[in-house]
């Protein structure tokens, strides 16, 4: 069946990242945890469907308070899926879109692009840097290397200070489907592996440092509103779409 077809390769693309990334996302987990302790925020950022990834780290029971989500219209699915993809492929966007947030030198921004090669996800890392914030690129290897060379432009490999390999395939579909189809996408599930793993490791290492990590909880649970009211407070005017 392709249900165990599909269950087989979304273990081993997770297995794959455990056993390769292990140096980058331990060296991305300190940089979390470096900028937590300096008051810092993780900005979040990816166009299309990257851009639920970038969405699910903003305001997560079980998640890190100080996610700043970069977050518009025309970069998500809010101004015609169409669109949208003509968006993230046009450049000179980013200084203007990034004019709009809060971004500090403590701070940490993470870029989210299966493809690792259009233009706003490019261009986005490239200003971060030049502002002076450490940058990470979570991407497949295999596709930006192949649509980097095909159309001879830098992905996020050759860019980000530390790009994490998601380890998927080209084209982001797993399951093939006779001699036509392919489907099965691995893209989404593998980010949020990705950066659920980060933050983790990010908190457990400022609990080794002392420092109580801001970790929201579900607003169902016992000292919740008291617990995610004061997380509110700290942040707020760091988080615009808080």
């Amino acid at each position: 069946m392709l249900t165990d077809d599909y269950l087989q390769a979304t273990t081993s693309v997770l297995s794959q990242i455990v056993a390769s990334e292990r140096a980058s996302l331990a060296q991305v987990a300190t940089w979390f945890a470096d900028t937590i302790a300096a008051d810092g925020v993780l900005h979040t950022f990816g166009t299309g469907h990257s851009s639920l990834l970038a969405c699910d780290g903003l305001y997560r029971a079980g998640g890190l308070a100080c996610v700043n989500a970069i977050i518009e219209p025309f970069t998500t699915f809010e101004s015609g899926a169409i669109a949208g993809t003509q968006f993230e492929r046009t450049s000179g966007l980013a200084e203007r879109i990034l004019d709009r947030y809060d971004l500090r030198r403590e701070d940490t921004f993470v870029v989210y692009s299966n493809s690792g090669v259009n233009a706003l996800p490019v261009e986005m890392t490239q200003v971060a840097q030049a502002r002076g914030l450490r940058t990470v690129a979570i991407s497949s290897k295999a596709y930006a290397a192949q649509v980097s060379q095909d159309k001879g432009v830098p992905s996020l490999f050759d860019i980000a200070d530390v790009a994490i390999d998601n380890h998927v395939v080209p084209g982001d579909a797993a399951l093939a489907l006779g001699e036509r189809y392919r489907m099965g996408s691995l893209s989404t599930m593998t980010g949020a592996f990705i950066w659920n793993v980060l933050i983790s490791e990010s908190a457990a290492l400022l609990i080794e440092r002392g420092i109580d990590p801001p970790v929201y909880i579900s607003s169902n649970m016992p000292d919740a509103t008291k617990n995610n009211r004061a997380l509110v407070d700290r942040y707020r005017h760091r988080i615009r779409h808080l």
